[in-house]
């Protein structure tokens, strides 16, 4: 699904650049991310199931974190996809890309 069919812009964050998600005192690193979702990678097989609600916390790289609710909607190899009920900002969105123009062109 292109970014055009999407509800909500998606930034996908190169390696140097990406946030960590903490769930229940675990942290994941955030491959991708949108106001209204949130794409993680785990370490091993995941704990979670589809349907599952979260309560999390977002800590991006060079500001402020964001306390977001939703479900797990997708299971992948070592990803879990989040649909968010409390989203992250559009502010900070727009925070997030501006910063990865300016400090990581070309590292994805």
């Amino acid at each position: 699904m292109s970014n055009a069919e999407r509800q909500h812009y998606r930034i996908q964050y190169p390696v140097a650049a990406r946030p960590h998600i903490t769930i229940e005192g675990r942290s994941f690193e955030v491959i991708d991310l949108s106001e209204g979702g949130v794409r993680f990678r785990t370490e091993d097989t995941p704990s979670f199931a589809v349907a599952d609600k979260v309560s999390a916390r977002v800590r991006f790289q060079r500001t402020e974190a964001v306390e977001v609710k939703g479900a797990v909607v997708r299971l992948g190899s070592r990803e879990v996809a989040l649909k968010l009920d409390v989203a992250i900002p559009l502010r900070v969105i727009i925070e997030e890309q501006r910063y990865l123009r300016e400090q990581h062109r070309g590292m994805a």
